[in-house]
């Protein structure tokens, strides 16, 4: 029993730093979640972090990527559903930014870990890899939803899944950077506007739509 209670309390102290790491990064910036401060704040001594993680720097870096993982691996259970992909793209945008509204306090986290990975070369890099699952994910229901005629011909599904991602990362940042300007919500609402409410009468024509270059593409298509 006491052998129990004991792995319990040593699991808790793992969830504290991790805790503790997120926190101050979110609050104070990556730069303050030294060894002290960190232990300061779980609570624990800092010969934890050594037995949990290694070093200091271990730590931080399961703290960042449980922030891309913690929001990021619901969605794309949403995304691999059967179903409708209209009803799948809507859920998997809503649930993306409404998540952000709930946890705004964690943006900062949240982008500092997307920030450290463009530090690292490294394709393999868990983030980078989880990333390329929600827009590989999202490419695929988007070529559903042109192909059923839900969305624009012109609709290119990988560009438009990038895009997706992009306005999710920016709409984090906006938040981060103008707190008293427009709720995540209601930029949640124009988003989906845009991403889903979408009809083919509603975007460009053929001979308009972006193609070569202009598309993001380096390969040519035929005309």
């Amino acid at each position: 029993m006491s052998q129990r209670r004991s792995s319990s309390e040593d699991s808790a102290t793992r969830d504290r730093l991790l805790a503790a790491t997120t926190n101050l990064i979110a609050r104070d910036g990556i730069a303050a979640a030294t060894s002290r401060r960190i232990t300061d704040e779980a609570g624990v001594n800092l010969a934890a972090i050594t037995y949990w993680f290694g070093s200091k720097e271990n730590l931080v870096d399961a703290a960042l990527r449980g922030q891309v993982a913690a929001l990021v691996e619901p969605a794309l259970a949403i995304l691999e559903r059967d179903g409708d992909p209209v009803t799948r793209m809507a859920a998997a945008v809503r649930y993306l930014l409404s998540t952000f509204a709930e946890r705004q306090g964690q943006s900062a986290a949240y982008l500092t870990a997307l920030l450290e990975v463009t530090r690292h070369s490294d394709p393999a890099d868990p983030t980078r890899a989880v990333v390329a699952r929600v827009r590989e994910r999202l490419a695929a229901v988007n070529a559903e939803l042109v192909a059923s005629g839900a969305v624009p011909a012109w609709v290119d599904p990988d560009a438009m899944a990038a895009l997706i991602i992009a306005a999710g990362h920016g709409i984090a940042l906006q938040s981060t950077l103008d707190p008293d300007g427009p709720t995540v919500e209601s930029q949640a609402a124009q988003l989906a506007g845009l991403l889903i409410a979408a009809r083919p009468h509603d975007g460009p024509t053929e001979a308009s739509r972006p193609r070569g270059e202009d598309s993001g593409r380096t390969t040519n298509r035929s005309e």
